[in-house]
């Protein structure tokens, strides 16, 4: 029973870090950024708070929004599309323009 638990877990574990490498892998297609660049190299600080992910930043508490709207578990061009126009940080940058900077539009 423990190792049956174990395998569980793990599996859990390997599921969500596969997801989250996803939503990362279509934000880094979708604005074309270079390997080496600030934000790919952040991949979940995107979004999250920490680059292991967790709490989500206010740029990723936009996208989870869309994404509610949009009854979706998976991130799409069109949601990304959606949050470009607001100023997630309230920093006087919109997302977009934030993004061709290679600053983080969910921190000031």
């Amino acid at each position: 029973m423990k190792k049956l638990l174990i395998v569980c877990f793990a599996l859990g574990i390997c599921a969500i870090a596969v997801s989250l490498t996803a939503y990362s892998k279509v934000f880094n297609e979708t604005y074309k950024l270079k390997a080496d660049s600030t934000l790919s190299k952040a991949a979940c600080a995107v979004c999250h708070l920490s680059p292991k992910g967790g709490k989500l930043n206010p740029y990723g508490l936009d996208i989870q929004v869309k994404m509610k709207e949009a009854k979706t578990k998976k991130i799409t061009k069109e949601i990304l599309a959606k949050v470009e126009v607001l100023d997630s940080d309230k920093d006087g940058v919109k997302n977009i323009d934030e993004i061709k900077k290679g600053t983080f539009p969910g921190v000031k």
